[in-house]
């Protein structure tokens, strides 16, 4: 890699953000795509986050992802928001450019593209996606469906206002597409059985949770798409109960190969061959 003045900065900022896999990402692709670029992990505090940004402005920067637990507190550093990523109320991706810095938001249209092939048999318009949980992901995601074209989006969590809440702000920039539901089997019997897709968007089935799941299988039947965001471990027990039951399943490493492909897009103009991607991430993953 050669460096230099003319050299464009990029950088992952969050607390912590060891485990990011986008340094992995983004420096292949510069180097693939011939870009003069090169992309840094970097550690802040939130006390320390807006004078950051203002380093940023002195430097060649072109741009930055944000993850836990600014992706809130950054708004407040830029100078532009994409209109989703105001209704999501998150930023996860900032292009610089022009002396200005926009922020937008890419993991929901990441996990879009995720599944579209999956789904293409039935019309975005007729389809029934369930998600479990109520976090910035699941907002995300929901936002995301929403603004796509999805008409019914079901919101559960175990505490039923969050997900009333949620679907309360989704409802207000879409029309009456997200409804509540309690995470629990009673409540969630006949909305598995008209669902196109379920999606875990908890953290039962990482490491510290590894012999959990957000749902009784029993609800989940053949052909069915269930989807869970965590990648690693790539087959949670969610997932794998899931294939005994005879669904298809999908873990979360496409969701965060397209987010990052998009965000790529954002800063250069060029949209990666996402098999390249998925190849980088696999490899990260074993390293």
């Amino acid at each position: 890699m050669n460096i230099s003045v003319n050299t464009r900065i990029f950088a992952v900022l969050g607390q912590p953000v060891g485990q990011s896999l986008s340094p992995i990402l983004h420096n292949r692709l510069f180097k693939e795509y011939q870009i003069d670029g090169v992309y840094f992990p970097i550690e802040v505090s939130s006390k320390n986050l807006d004078d950051l940004i203002k380093g940023f402005r002195l430097l060649n920067f072109g741009g930055f992802n944000i993850t836990k637990p600014h992706k809130l507190q950054i708004m407040d550093s830029l100078d532009a928001i994409d209109p989703l990523a105001q209704k999501i109320g998150a930023v996860n991706t900032v292009v610089y450019k022009g002396g200005k810095m926009i922020g937008y938001n890419t993991d929901g249209f990441g996990f879009i593209k995720s599944i579209e092939d999956k789904l293409k048999t039935s019309p975005k318009e007729d389809l029934t996606i369930l998600i479990l949980g109520c976090g910035g992901a699941v907002k995300s995601v929901a936002m995301a469906l929403a603004q796509w074209g999805v008409k019914k989006i079901v919101i559960a969590n175990r505490t039923l206002e969050k997900a009333q809440d949620l679907c309360s702000q989704i409802n207000e920039n879409f029309g009456d597409v997200a409804f509540a539901a309690k995470n629990d089997p009673a409540s969630l019997r006949e909305i598995c059985n008209q669902a196109n897709l379920i999606v875990n968007g908890t953290s039962l089935g990482m490491a510290d949770t590894i012999d959990q799941t957000p749902l009784d299988k029993s609800l989940i039947r053949p052909g069915i798409l269930v989807y869970d965001m965590i990648y690693s471990p790539a087959k949670t027990r969610l997932l794998k109960e899931a294939q005994e039951q005879g669904a298809m399943i999908e873990n979360g490493l496409d969701m965060l190969l397209y987010q990052g492909l998009l965000a790529f897009e954002l800063w250069t103009g060029i949209f990666p061959d996402p098999k390249l991607g998925k190849n980088i991430l696999l490899e990260g993953l074993k390293s």
